[in-house]
């Protein structure tokens, strides 16, 4: 026992220096003899946690208490149960450990630095679905921008859950209130939260043509109001798989002359709709980082229903993710991405048929145009390569921030897409047809989950250019 136990220390100190890394599974790991010695689990120690119960730490790990697993098992373990740790988004760092290791039972020690979680921010930000459109499209306007603060908080109660408080004006007036607990019991797998917004616009984009948005203004009034009031169930087992139940009631009009300009924006000349919505998701992240993923697999399962029995509203949606990460050797990786979206019925008001060129939903290298429709995905494949990490000094007295990592990747890509769409596709040269983009591109990621993408890409239309992207992620 005593020569096994020198032999795992030195792997469990080589596991430990590697872990912040992000660094492939040990390469002994699965050993015979690692396989066949048991070890018990009896405790587990966590420091650092000034704000988090201990028991959301907790949760994420692999192990349980009292338990025996092989050396191999823990090894694996003590990578997973990090992983787990590092995609809550509760934590700048965190390790996972052995100590205390008599004879054949040891303790697990959780060490993690904690974010900041309240951020009452001024929010400043470009009303345009991008960068690049309200640069290029629009010579960076300043009456484009929206302006304001923003409340963000985080693990408010140190169970993980999330208060925001939005109070936004300028091209948008916007009121939110969003709160979100996901461990609401004692089994800490049941989870609720409530959602209210409140926004109106003297603009708004009425029409596609072109494949480009259509804006009407009007100074002396607004043109646009929506309200939104629902609430969310969810559950969550273990740390990847989640699902969510959401219920809404949404109201939205429009002034005259944006449903004279476009009759169908809520379908048959109509200046105000209002109706229920439900919403059932399945999200499945079993990968190495959730904001940035280079081995693993992504899942998520979307259907939506607006509007009920006797409502103009009638949609179902169906929407499909699927990513697979590839780590390769020498820290390249690949990556291949498809979405997939359905609506039905086809016949579909304008305001029911946003996809391609929305949010996340884009080919690199289309980010000037929009695709809309009832029907369609995309596919993303990136090979991509971390060029070097880079650790900055702040000076800073503070464990947590008194360094901040910075990871560079190099990569190329190709995208495929398609949209199908019944009625405009005749003045929309995009539509029904398949779309095909490519590039190359650096992207940087850094603490809070920053994502930067600096892309300079090329399309089927024979045009190219650079653009930035700031990701937002999801979790």
């Amino acid at each position: 026992m005593i020569i096994l136990r020198n032999f795992f220390s030195l792997l469990f100190i080589f596991n430990c220096s590697l872990q912040a890394q992000d660094q492939p599974v040990i390469e002994h790991q699965d050993h015979a003899v690692l396989k066949s010695s048991e070890i018990i689990i009896r405790n587990f120690i966590i420091q650092g946690n000034k704000k988090t119960k201990p028991y959301i730490v907790g949760r994420e790990l692999v192990f349980q208490k009292n338990a025996p697993y092989s050396i191999s098992a823990i090894l694996t373990g003590l990578q997973r149960s990090r992983q787990n740790l590092m995609n809550t988004a509760l934590f700048v760092d965190a390790s996972v450990c052995i100590t205390n290791w008599y004879n054949d039972s040891m303790d697990i020690l959780v060490d993690v630095k904690e974010r900041w979680y309240y951020f009452p921010l001024p929010y400043l930000k470009p009303a345009d679905r991008n960068w690049n459109v309200w640069l290029n499209d629009y010579g960076l306007n300043p009456n484009r921008v929206n302006y304001g603060l923003k409340f963000l908080g985080k693990n408010i109660t140190g169970r993980n859950d999330k208060l925001n408080i939005w109070l936004i004006n300028g091209y948008t007036q916007r009121a939110t209130l969003k709160y979100y607990n996901p461990f609401s019991d004692n089994a800490l797998r049941h989870g609720w939260g409530f959602d209210f917004s409140y926004s109106r616009n003297r603009e708004m984009n009425h029409n596609t043509i072109d494949n480009k948005q259509v804006f009407y203004k009007d100074e002396n009034k607004f043109i646009r109001k929506q309200v939104y009031v629902g609430g969310v169930y969810s559950y969550r087992k273990g740390s990847v798989a989640r699902h969510y139940l959401k219920l809404g009631y949404q109201l939205e009009s429009i002034a005259d002359t944006v449903a004279a300009l476009n009759s169908n924006y809520l379908g048959s000349s109509a200046t105000r709709v209002s109706f229920p919505e439900l919403r059932y998701t399945y999200q499945y992240f079993d990968v190495n980082y959730i904001p940035y993923p280079t081995k693993g697999k992504t899942i998520e399962i979307d259907f939506l229903r607006r509007g009920g029995i006797n409502n103009k509203v009638n949609l179902s949606q169906l929407y499909i993710h699927f990513g697979k990460y590839f780590p390769l050797p020498n820290k390249f990786y690949f990556s291949s991405i498809a979405e997939g979206h359905i609506r039905v019925p086809f016949d579909q008001p304008y305001f029911n048929q946003y996809m391609l060129g929305y949010n996340d939903a884009y080919l690199r290298g289309l980010e000037y145009y929009v695709v809309d429709g009832v029907a369609g995905g995309f596919v993303r494949n990136t090979v991509g390569k971390q060029l070097f990490a880079y650790t900055l000094k702040t000076g800073l007295r503070s464990k947590t921030y008194a360094a901040v990592p910075f990871r560079f990747y190099l990569k190329a890509y190709g995208d495929l897409g398609y949209v199908y769409n019944k009625n405009n596709y005749k003045i929309n040269m995009l539509n029904n047809k398949m779309l095909y983009t490519g590039g190359i591109g650096l992207d940087i990621i850094s603490i809070y989950d920053v994502v930067l993408r600096i892309e300079y890409s090329f399309n089927q239309l024979n045009q190219n250019g650079l653009f930035v992207h700031k990701a937002d992620t999801k979790n």
